[in-house]
């Protein structure tokens, strides 16, 4: 029997919220510390807004604090918040920081934690939505959590590869660790609202998903289908009002939908479209796959790193070749694939990474 001295305490900032909440970050994290053993306990720091505080498990609970309605000071302000919360009340062996933006706070963690993480998920310096000081304060998280954090999680291998070789001298401290795929056994129908055949994107209404090229493929596109769009906005965006204003009758934004809503729509879609121009490790994508939908993927190095067949792959912003792509359909992907993005092995990988660490 594992006590309360024998177990590992870890704290974790940077995401929104879980469960439930949109967004890859919060999925991987819903998806990873509801699966860890009994030897850990783990305390997820929430927005207040997106999650409310409570007891998930024995082992898994939700502290939601206050944040900032700003986009750009939402991330880096709630991390501090949860920094010093959980250094007055909590008192954890490994505070876990997902993403670059919170890491801008990581050196004060470093002072008051045994142990630092970070998951780093994107480059989100490179997101078009953000101005000047935003991408300032994620470059300089960057540079905190690849110089000073204990370790450094990557759900992209190629990233991983590109922070080896720009810090050589820590790279001993960077490990890969992939996003994974999980939907519920049940599915919930959708046919009062969507009508097959449709081509299907999910994700949040941002510029770096690349939903206004879709946008602009399907106001040239001369087939039956309609274009299904599953997703929101966290705040009132300029971006997501223009693209619904560009959209012809063929396009339909449904908005955030849950898991098994999902699933519906994967398994009924023409194909599933993925146009972005950054990502972390795109797990819609495995989860579309994981339905049997034949998919089609702009060709940035995220995507391309999940070792999909070429044919699954278009050139990023090139209106005629998704063109092109679109009127030859999606293709399917061999599930074997999926093995390598099974949550119960991340789980399990991250265990011994932590313990490493720790023990």
């Amino acid at each position: 029997m594992t006590t309360n001295k024998q177990k590992i305490s870890i704290a974790v900032a940077g995401l929104r919220g879980i469960p439930n909440v949109m967004g890859g970050v919060e999925t991987h994290c819903e998806e990873l510390y509801k699966r860890l053993s009994a030897h850990f306990t783990v305390i997820v720091y929430a927005r207040k807004g997106y999650s409310e505080s409570s007891e998930i498990s024995d082992s898994l609970k939700v502290k939601a604090l206050y944040s900032p309605k700003r986009q750009a000071f939402e991330t880096p302000i709630h991390t501090l918040l949860a920094i010093l919360h959980c250094f007055i009340f909590a008192k954890v062996t490994v505070f876990h920081i997902h993403g670059i933006g919170g890491s801008i706070f990581l050196p004060l963690a470093k002072l008051l934690f045994p142990k630092v993480i970070v998951t780093h998920h994107s480059q989100n310096y490179e997101h078009q939505k953000w101005g000047k000081l935003a991408r300032w304060v994620f470059k300089c998280g960057e540079y905190f959590a690849l110089n000073y954090a204990d370790n450094v999680l990557f759900v992209s291998k190629t990233l991983l590869k590109q922070s080896q070789a720009r810090f050589p001298k820590k790279a001993k401290n960077f490990s890969f660790i992939a996003n994974g795929f999980s939907l519920p056994a049940e599915s919930s129908e959708l046919t009062e609202f969507v009508k097959t055949p449709f081509f299907l994107a999910v994700g949040r209404l941002v510029p770096e998903k690349g939903f206004h090229d879709l946008i602009d493929v399907f106001n040239l596109y001369q087939g039956t289908e309609k274009l299904i769009i599953a997703g929101d906005t966290d705040f009132k965006s300029k971006y997501a009002d223009s693209i619904k204003a560009r959209a012809n009758s063929n396009v339909l934004f449904i908005g955030k939908k849950n898991r098994s809503e999902l699933k519906w729509l994967y398994s009924h879609c023409h194909s599933f479209i993925m146009p972005s121009y950054s990502e972390g490790l795109p797990i819609s994508a495995l989860e579309a796959v994981s339905c049997s939908a034949p998919v089609l993927l702009s060709d940035i190095v995220q995507n391309k790193d999940l070792g999909f067949p070429d044919e699954c792959y278009f050139k990023l912003g090139d209106i005629d070749n998704i063109l092109q792509m679109l009127n030859r359909g999606g293709a399917h992907v061999n599930k074997r694939i999926l093995e390598n993005y099974d949550w119960d092995s991340i789980a399990e990988s991250y265990e011994i990474l932590i313990k490493e660490g720790v023990v």
